[in-house]
């Protein structure tokens, strides 16, 4: 486990493996002076960048469904320099019953399902700038 990053930090953390995708909500964010937004085309160079860094917020991609879930859950467990409660959003190709309930246990923000138009995303990284959100009472 590494040690928590005590200062602010507003940078953003994008994992899309659609290098495209990603590069153009990085772009985008980038020309609307959004705080920075980092991107990450792979499950395992997102996790380095959470080892190192310490982001305010990430949207995942649950393309790889397995190994993303196990990332974020990871992240919720305190095992990476971003605080556990870092805001949280996701998106993915479908959102059954069972994703949904796994979803809010982790505490998702939001669900962004594919194909998405990039003002949501847009919108998204402003939902995610709130700050962290305390796991509320069942």
């Amino acid at each position: 486990m590494t040690a928590p990053h005590s200062e602010p930090q507003r940078d953003i953390l994008v994992v899309e493996q659609a290098a495209m995708v990603g590069s153009i909500i990085v772009s985008t964010a980038r020309q609307l002076n959004m705080p920075n937004v980092r991107l990450a085309t792979s499950i395992r160079g997102a996790q380095q960048l959470l080892e190192q860094h310490a982001f305010s917020g990430l949207i995942a991609s649950l393309n790889d469904e397995a190994p993303a879930l196990e990332m974020i859950q990871n992240l919720r467990d305190g095992q990476y320099r971003t605080a556990a409660n870092v805001p949280l959003a996701v998106t993915a190709t479908a959102c059954g019953v069972d994703l949904a309930n796994s979803l809010r246990g982790f505490l998702v923000r939001r669900v962004l399902l594919k194909p998405f138009k990039v003002r949501d995303v847009i919108l998204t990284i402003r939902l995610l700038q709130d700050g962290p959100q305390e796991k509320q009472a069942a």
